[in-house]
C-alpha cells in the first residue's frame, strides 16, 4: 500500500492540481498590474528566490518553459504527499496500539491520555512557530528538522518500551518517557508538517481552482495514512504487540530519506528580520478559524464516544465491539479520502461552497449518530462525516490561504493547523466526561459545535455571495426598462 500511494496516488495527484495551461496564460493577460506581478516573480527567480521557482515558470510563454513548471509541481507535490502519508503513518501505529499496550506495560489510562493530550497542546502551540520559521529558514530546513526530532520521538519510545518490557525500568519511569516522547517530542515535531506543507502548496498553486485541489491532496495524504496506520498496526499487533513500537521510527525514516532526496534547497532571502505574525483575531482569517473549530471539536467528541455508542446503545460486548467500531473509523477515513480524491476535483466548486456543502453533511450526519436506533445507521452517518469534512477541509485550508499574501501563508497554515489541535485538547476530555453523564448530551454538544460553524459560514457576511442581490437588481432593471417602453 505505500509504494501504491507515493507513486499511484501522488501521480494523481500531482496530474489534478496542475493548473491548466490556457488558464494561467489568460490571466497573464489581464492587466498592467498582473503583468507587473508577472515581473516581480521573475525577478525573484532569477535572483534565486526559491519561493518563486515554480510560479514565475507558470508565467513562461514558451512550452518549454510550461513543461519545465509542471514537472517542478508534479515533483513537488508527489514529494509532499509521501512525506505526510509517511509520517502520519508512524502516528497512526502509535495511536493504534496504545490502548493494549498500555495494560502490558503495566501503565494506568491517564499515562496514555496524557500523552495525547499533551501532544496536541504542542500542535496548538507550535503550528504557527513552525510555519513563521518555514518562511525565513526555508521549507527544506523546517521539514527535515521537524522529521529529526519525530524520528528521535520514535526511538525514544522504542526504547523506552524495551526497557520496560524487559523490567529494566519502573513503570513510572516508563510512563515519563513515552509522555515526554509521544507527547512532547513527536508533538511538537508533528506540528510542523502540515503548516510547512500547506504553505508549501499554497506556493505552487497561483489560482483558486488549484490551491482546493493542492489542499484536498493534502488532506487526502493525511486519510490515507489513518487508513493504511490502522490496518497495519492491527495486522502488526496481531503477530506481536510491540511490532507497531519498532515499526514507528522505520516510517518516520523513509519520510526523513525522501524529504533528504526530494526537496529542493532553500535559499535565504536578504532584507527580511522576521516573518509577520498573524493574530487568531484577524479579520481575513477569523471567519474560517470559526467555521472551523466547531467542526474539528464535533469530530473530536464523535471519534472519542462512537466505541462507547457502540457497546451501550446496541449491547455489544466490548471485545465484540472492535469490529464495528473499526469499520466505523475506516468508513469516516475512506468517505473523506472520496471526498477530497473524486468529489473536490470533479465539482472545481470554490472554498466558500465547499466549506458550507461540508458542514451541512457532517450536521445532518452527527444528528443521525444521536438519533440512530441501527448499528447499521449509525456506521452510515460516521462514514457521513467522513465525506462533509473531506469536503470541507479544503475549502477551509484554501479559502483562508487565498485571503493572505505569500509571506503569511506560514503563518496562516500553523494558525489553522493550530484550531485543529487545540480543539483535539478539550474535545476528548469534555466528550467522554458529559457521556459519563447522559450519552445523548455529548452527541447533542457535537451537534450544537458543528451547527454552529455551519450558521457562521451561510450567515457571515465573509461567505456571502453578491450574485442574487446582483441577479435581482438586474431583473429589476431590465422591468422597469421594458415598462418605460
Amino acid at each position: 500500500m505505500p509504494w501504491i500511494c507515493e507513486d499511484g496516488l501522488a501521480v494523481l495527484l500531482a496530474d489534478e492540481v496542475a493548473p491548466a495551461r490556457s488558464r494561467i496564460l489568460a490571466s497573464e493577460s489581464s492587466g498592467s498590474s498582473r503583468l507587473f506581478g508577472s515581473l516581480q516573480r521573475l525577478r525573484r527567480c532569477v535572483v534565486g528566490d526559491v519561493r518563486g521557482f515554480s510560479r514565475a515558470r507558470f508565467w513562461g510563454r514558451t512550452p518549454a518553459s510550461y513543461a519545465e513548471c509542471m514537472t517542478d509541481v508534479k515533483r513537488m507535490l508527489r514529494a509532499i504527499v509521501a512525506i505526510v502519508f509517511f509520517t502520519y503513518i508512524g502516528q497512526f501505529l502509535l495511536n493504534a496500539a496504545i490502548a493494549p499496550l498500555s495494560r502490558a506495560l503495566g501503565l494506568a489510562e491517564w499515562h496514555m491520555g496524557a500523552a495525547l493530550s499533551l501532544a496536541a497542546i504542542m500542535v496548538t502551540l507550535l503550528s504557527q512557530p513552525w510555519g513563521r520559521a518555514s518562511l525565513s529558514w526555508g521549507r527544506r530546513p523546517v521539514l527535515l528538522s521537524a522529521l529529526v526530532l519525530a524520528l528521535c520521538a520514535g526511538l525514544l519510545f522504542s526504547l523506552t518500551v524495551w526497557l520496560r518490557t524487559a523490567a529494566l525500568i519502573p513503570a513510572g519511569l516508563a510512563a515519563s518517557g513515552i509522555i515526554l516522547a509521544r507527547g512532547g517530542f513527536f508533538g511538537a515535531a508533528v506540528a510542523a508538517v502540515p503548516p510547512t506543507g500547506q504553505a508549501l502548496i499554497a506556493e505552487i498553486t497561483p489560482d483558486e481552482a488549484s490551491r482546493v485541489r493542492g489542499m484536498a491532496a493534502f488532506g487526502s495524504a493525511f486519510n490515507v495514512a489513518a487508513m493504511v496506520g490502522a490496518l497495519l498496526s492491527g495486522l502488526l499487533a496481531a503477530w506481536w504487540l510491540m511490532a507497531p513500537v519498532y515499526a514507528t521510527p522505520v516510517s518516520v525514516g523513509i519520510a526523513l530519506v525522501i524529504a533528504l532526496v526530494t526537496l529542493p534547497k532553500s535559499t535565504k532571502r536578504e532584507g527580511r528580520v522576521k516573518p509577520p505574525k498573524m493574530s487568531a483575531l484577524d479579520r481575513r482569517v477569523r471567519p474560517y478559524l470559526a467555521a472551523g473549530f466547531g467542526l474539528f471539536f464535533a469530530m473530536g467528541i464523535v471519534q472519542i464516544c462512537i466505541g462507547f455508542v457502540v457497546q451501550d446503545r446496541f449491547g455489544i460486548a466490548p471485545e465484540r465491539a472492535v469490529l464495528p467500531t473499526g469499520l466505523a473509523m475506516l468508513g469516516q477515513a475512506a468517505g473523506a479520502i472520496f471526498s477530497q480524491l473524486v468529489l473536490v476535483p470533479r465539482l472545481v466548486w470554490p472554498p466558500r461552497r465547499l466549506l458550507r456543502v461540508g458542514l451541512m453533511v457532517v450536521v445532518l450526519a452527527v444528528a443521525g449518530i444521536a438519533l440512530s436506533s441501527l448499528l447499521w445507521v449509525t456506521i452510515l452517518c460516521v462514514a457521513l462525516i467522513g465525506i462533509g469534512s473531506g469536503l470541507a477541509g479544503p475549502g477551509y485550508n484554501a479559502g483562508a490561504s487565498l485571503k493572505v499574501g505569500p509571506d503569511e501563508q506560514g503563518s496562516v497554515a500553523g494558525l489553522l493547523s493550530a484550531t485543529g489541535g487545540l480543539t483535539w485538547v478539550f474535545a476528548p476530555i469534555t466528550g467522554t466526561a458529559l457521556y459519563g453523564v447522559s450519552p445523548l448530551a455529548a452527541l447533542l454538544l457535537a451537534v450544537g459545535a458543528v451547527s454552529a460553524s455551519a450558521g457562521v459560514a451561510w450567515l457571515h457576511p465573509e461567505f456571502r455571495s453578491n450574485r442574487w442581490g446582483e441577479r435581482l437588481r438586474s431583473r429589476f432593471k431590465r422591468r422597469k426598462r421594458v415598462g418605460r417602453d
